[in-house]
C-alpha cells in the first residue's frame, strides 16, 4: 500500500516578537510586513517610521492611571483625539486594521475589572466605546 506523509505547519506568527507589526504565515515559513507609514528593516522583522508625510501618520498611544492620549512621534498632540478617561489602566493594545484600541480598566475592587475598547476611525477621536466585564477572582482547591 502507498503511504503518504503530511507535514504539519508551525505558525510562527503565534510566537510573540516574530514580527514587530504584521505577520503572514506561509506553509514552512512566514513573512513580516509593516503598516502604512513604516518601512521594513534589513532584519525583515522590525519596522521603522518613514520620514515622509502619509495619509495616516504614525502615532503613539500613551496610557496612565487617568487617561489614554495620542501623540505624534514628533511629540506633538494629535489634535482630533481628546484623551479618554480611564482608571488604573494595566494593559493596552491597538488593532491597526480595525482602528480599535482596547485596555484593561480596573475599578475600585478586583471584581470590577473591565476590558474596554473604542474605535479611533481616521484618528478622529475615540468612538463606539464598549465594555466586557472580566472576573479575576480565582478559586483555589
Amino acid at each position: 500500500m502507498g503511504e503518504s506523509c503530511k507535514v504539519n505547519d508551525f505558525d510562527e506568527c503565534t510566537v510573540y516578537g516574530t514580527c514587530s507589526q504584521t505577520c503572514a504565515n506561509h506553509h514552512g515559513s512566514y513573512e513580516c510586513s509593516c503598516v502604512e507609514g513604516y518601512l521594513l528593516q534589513p532584519d525583515h522583522k522590525s519596522c521603522k517610521a518613514k520620514n515622509e508625510p502619509v495619509d495616516r501618520p504614525p502615532i503613539l498611544l500613551i496610557a496612565n492611571s487617568q487617561n489614554i492620549l495620542a501623540t505624534f512621534l514628533s511629540g506633538g498632540p494629535v489634535p482630533n483625539i481628546t484623551p479618554t478617561s480611564t482608571k488604573q489602566t494595566t494593559a493596552m493594545d491597538f488593532n491597526y486594521a480595525e482602528e480599535t484600541v482596547c485596555w484593561v480598566h480596573v475599578g475600585d475592587s478586583a471584581s470590577q475589572t473591565i476590558l474596554k475598547c473604542a474605535k479611533i476611525p481616521n484618528l478622529k477621536g475615540f468612538t463606539e466605546e464598549w465594555s466586557i466585564n472580566i472576573s479575576l477572582i480565582l478559586h483555589r482547591k
